[in-house]
């Protein structure tokens, strides 16, 4: 068992540079679009929502601009579901190499997902060098719960991709369906709205989202520098291992007629 994790651990690296340069292969600026393009995507939106709409959240002590609290959840969102869906298709993506080469496929998914992360958190970091710069301070406590939050997210992103990656493989409308559920689950978390605009009879819906306890952490941490509610980060964790527990005896248990299916 260690001597697997060494193996898995020695080959994700290489096969997560190359999935990056993939990416960028045969653009002009290459990897320097990772850079350019979430700093255009948060140049645009702070000119739409600060610049001309203007638009700004009540809370109980103040008010802080929609722009702020829009991208403090929608950043991670994209890292999200782009890692999920990518994750979600990678052993069908990758099916001429399982074919041919002893490979531990289990990589493929986690791959992807980390590729995501890499590139969408570079939009992620811009934009926290902006706010906190913008704000004039920034406290360990909100350093320790944005690193922890991205971390239970990357875990949770891998869980959803390991399971999904081997359900697609005998399924192929799961992909597709998957695409639609993340449309649900976009509009029923409070990335666009705050809680308190959510009716009493409706909450309890929105709650059972488990993106919904990812953005009220983010908006806590980022915007008002309180740690996450506890209920939160309790449904969060259990949540977490569920789905990647979860995920990986699913894969396991299925990834032996990978070979015949494909």
């Amino acid at each position: 068992m260690i001597h697997k994790l060494k193996k898995l651990f020695k080959l994700l690296p290489p096969l997560l540079l190359r999935d990056i340069k993939e990416r960028y292969a045969g653009s002009a600026i290459g990897i320097f679009w990772a850079f350019l393009q979430p700093l255009l995507f948060i140049l645009l939106y702070w000119l739409v929502f600060a610049q001309i709409l203007k638009i700004r959240i009540q809370t109980d002590t103040s008010d802080i601009p929609f722009l702020a609290f829009l991208l403090s959840g929608l950043l991670p969102w994209f890292a999200f579901q782009e890692g999920a869906m990518r994750g979600a298709s990678s052993i069908l993506d990758k099916r001429h190499i399982i074919k041919k080469v002893i490979f531990p496929i289990e990589l493929f998914p986690l791959t992807s997902v980390l590729s995501s992360f890499v590139h969408n958190g570079i939009g992620i970091l811009l934009f926290f060098i902006g706010f906190f710069i913008w704000q004039g301070n920034i406290s360990a406590q909100q350093v320790f719960f944005i690193a922890a939050l991205l971390l239970f997210q990357i875990i949770l992103t891998s869980g959803i991709s390991m399971f999904f990656s081997a359900l697609s493989v005998y399924i192929r409308d799961v992909i597709q369906l998957l695409g639609v559920a993340f449309q649900l689950l976009f509009y029923t978390c409070t990335i666009l709205y705050p809680m308190t605009a959510v009716p009493e009879k409706l909450r309890a819906v929105i709650l059972l989202n488990p993106f919904t306890a990812l953005a009220e952490s983010y908006h806590n941490t980022i915007l008002y520098n309180k740690s996450p509610e506890i209920g939160h980060l309790i449904y969060l964790l259990c949540f977490t291992v569920v789905c990647f527990s979860g995920g990986i005896f699913f894969f396991r248990k299925v990834k032996k007629g990978f070979a015949d299916v494909l």
